[in-house]
């Protein structure tokens, strides 16, 4: 997943996790889980602001997040855009 191509960001890339608290598969920045990885609690937010407690890894992902979802295809939307602009 990439964040839209405004000037001096750099695309995300996310990670799908499960939250075991409402069984929904959420996106969560592999940012956010490296530096949760460093406080080692297993909890992480993902990009719809939802703190995510993850469920084991083993499971198959739940329902994706809605807001998640969204929030993905939106900025692969803008970033295609953008590419077609740039290459015509």
């Amino acid at each position: 997943m990439s964040s839209g191509d405004h000037a001096g960001r750099r695309p995300v890339d996310t990670i799908t996790v499960t939250c075991s608290i409402d069984s929904r598969a959420h996106e969560v920045p592999d940012a956010e889980l490296a530096a949760a990885a460093r406080s080692s609690d297993g909890h992480y937010q993902a990009l719809c602001g939802h703190m995510v407690a993850a469920a084991p890894m083993v499971e198959p992902d739940g329902q994706p997040c809605l807001l998640c979802t969204a929030i993905v295809e939106r900025t692969e939307a803008t970033r295609r855009a953008a590419r077609q602009r740039i290459l015509g």
